[in-house]
């Protein structure tokens, strides 16, 4: 933008040069009428630009939604509602990953006439998932010399989710004490998260509740007969509240989405929790309908360091994924799924990498 004002200042200053020099030479009174007409134009010019300016208007369309790295059309329609025309248009759209904090810009520079609008395409892409907010950054509209900038009061903005990847997760919840507050055994029921007990799988039996580790070990089909539930059972929870690499925050993005999917997919009830704001968002998912619902919502932004923690206590297990461990551990029902490029593995815990996640994770046993 910068390079086309000087291009257009240096043509200005060229032509009047020229003019100057042919006065001498010709002695002409047009060539004075010249002169002048070029010392006044850029002046009536933006004189007429004070008045375009305060009728220009901006609007994004954008989809609401897009994959990775697949360019998203979009367009920003300007509008011109006076009685001139904008003869050049310079203007900054800027872009912002608010769940990774990525920020960059593009430039752009059209024409619009009175009383008619224009529609600029444009494409987003991205390699990291999250919200984009797109908006227009400044707009300048310039004379018919391209010499004399005027700031155009104009907003715009959009927002489009860039959806995280799914990835095959095999999901084994192992079986759970569980005990009622009175301190009995659970009793047989429907909550495919509290086992009551192991037995041989019988015609007629779901096979989404058979444990095929044990299965394959034993060389007979087992399954996990469900128990009445005492508990809300699990809780997916993902502590964004740690600042980290864009790569590292958009593999937990597509780390939790997956668990989340592998839970879903054997039809287990759960709940699904993140840090945002000042309290943390908490959802129950019951389908894969819901689930699906929800993951534009996981991916919005990023974390507040303020946000508070929920209370896990009354789960039987805890999914924590982060990109550290907490200084502070919850409780031993907590299995954590840690992003880092380095570390060490201890206790429940799985420790993965951008590079290695989806290897590392195709089969997780809680």
């Amino acid at each position: 933008m910068r390079r086309e004002r000087l291009a257009a200042a240096a043509r200005y200053l060229t032509t009047v040069l020229l003019t100057v020099i042919l006065i001498p030479l010709t002695g002409s009174v047009w060539v004075w009428s010249l002169l002048i007409l070029l010392v006044l134009l850029p002046v009536v010019s933006a004189c007429c630009n004070l008045y375009v300016r305060r009728h220009l208007e901006g609007q994004f369309r954008l989809a609401t939604t897009a994959a990775k790295d697949s360019g998203c059309q979009g367009h920003l329609v300007l509008k011109n509602t006076s009685r001139l025309p904008a003869v050049k248009l310079l203007g900054t759209v800027g872009i912002v990953n608010d769940l990774t904090r990525e920020e960059e810009t593009m430039e752009f520079s059209s024409a619009v006439g009175a009383g008619q609008e224009t529609a600029l395409e444009f494409t987003l892409e991205s390699s990291h998932c999250g919200r984009l907010y797109v908006f227009v950054k400044s707009v300048k509209l310039m004379d018919w010399f391209g010499l004399i900038p005027l700031k155009v009061p104009l907003k715009a903005a959009a927002r489009m989710t860039v959806l995280p990847e799914l990835f095959a997760c095999d999901v084994e919840l192992g079986p759970v004490s569980a005990v009622s507050e009175d301190g009995s055994a659970s009793s047989r029921g429907d909550d495919r998260t509290e086992v009551y007990q192991l037995r041989e799988y019988q015609a007629g039996d779901d096979v989404r509740q058979i444990h095929w580790k044990l299965s394959s070990k034993l060389d007979s089909l087992i399954l996990r007969e469900a128990g009445a539930s005492i508990s809300r059972s699990v809780l997916v929870f993902w502590d964004k509240r740690l600042p980290c690499a864009p790569k590292i925050m958009d593999t937990l993005a597509e780390t939790t989405a997956s668990v989340c999917q592998g839970l879903s997919d054997k039809g287990l009830p759960f709940d699904l929790g993140w840090t945002e704001g000042e309290e943390p968002e908490l959802r129950q998912i019951s389908s894969e309908e819901e689930l699906l619902q929800t993951i534009p919502a996981l991916v919005t932004q990023g974390g507040d360091p303020d946000c508070l923690l929920p209370e896990m206590t009354g789960y039987s297990r805890v999914i924590y994924l982060s990109s550290e461990l907490p200084e502070q551990l919850p409780e031993e029902s907590v299995f954590f799924l840690i992003c880092a490029q380095e570390g060490k593995e201890e206790g429940k815990m799985v420790l993965f990498s951008p590079e290695s996640y989806q290897e590392r994770l195709e089969r997780l046993e809680i």
